[in-house]
């Protein structure tokens, strides 16, 4: 008998391998995960907010943000991602973008109170 091949895994299910990661602070290995979570579903906006998390807490900041925009065009709403993407510009040297979306952020969370 020839045995079957592996089931390959949910964008979902690698999305949730790189958030374990990414608890545990193993970043570096959370960013592979997360790129096979966004390849099989590149509507995925947090899984593009996860994997840019990764590359801030890597100092790769320019990937962050690149991430970041990603799920902001995806998800105009989603306020932990302009969170994360104003924490990767100030590092970047850019205040005015981090305060921007600093405050992008707070708007879009007293909109989710009400």
């Amino acid at each position: 008998m020839v045995p079957a091949p592996p089931v390959e895994a949910s964008a979902e299910e690698y999305h949730d391998r790189g958030r374990k990661l990414i608890q545990e602070e193993r970043f570096a290995k959370a960013i592979e995960p997360l790129t096979q979570a966004v390849k099989l579903d590149p509507s995925l906006s947090q899984a593009f907010n996860a994997r840019g998390y990764a590359y801030y807490r890597l100092r790769q900041y320019q990937n962050a943000i690149a991430d970041f925009n990603k799920a902001i065009t995806l998800d105009s709403t989603y306020s932990n991602a302009y969170l994360n993407r104003s924490a990767a510009r100030g590092a970047a040297g850019d205040p005015q973008g981090a305060n921007a979306d600093l405050t992008k952020a707070r708007q879009l969370a007293r909109l989710a109170r009400m």
